[in-house]
């Protein structure tokens, strides 16, 4: 008999550049995903946490997993792009790029189980264009509330 599961729900765009960012400290993701958007004229960028683990760096901070997305619509071509220019940065991992090489990038949205809750929003930057954010935001916000 089966009694236990997990379904786990993404939000996949191919119009906005959405960015897995894992084992970074929160401040480091937050000012890149703010500089990353005024330097490319991304638009808005909203970073979520997506989960923590305990791990911490050599000088004891403590890094969790983050994902970061962009307000401004763009091709495929430009969000491939992004995603290289993201890992040559160090701020997405190669894995990531791979799974996402032809633009179409999924994030989760809903609890993957007991101990990987649902994403929690961490920082908002307004910069304009909030498109990508607001739709990833729609959907997370109609997942809080189905429980």
């Amino acid at each position: 008999m089966y009694d236990k599961g997990n379904v786990v729900i993404g939000f996949t765009s191919q119009g906005y550049l959405m960015l897995d960012c894992d084992e970074k400290r929160e401040n480091e993701v937050v000012k890149f995903s703010e500089e990353y958007a005024v330097f490319h004229n991304l638009g808005s960028s909203l970073v979520m946490k997506s989960s923590e683990d305990g791990q911490v760096d050599l000088s004891g901070d403590k890094l969790g997993h983050f994902f970061i997305i962009f307000g401004r619509a763009l091709n495929n071509d430009a969000i491939l792009w992004h995603l290289r220019e993201a890992c040559r940065l160090g701020f997405t991992n190669k894995r990531f790029v791979e799974a996402n090489k032809f633009g179409n990038i999924t994030l989760r949205l809903n609890a993957k189980n007991d101990k990987v809750l649902h994403p929690t929003i961490l920082h908002y930057f307004d910069n304009g264009e909030k498109a990508g954010v607001m739709t990833y935001l729609k959907d997370w916000i109609n997942l809080q509330k189905l429980g």
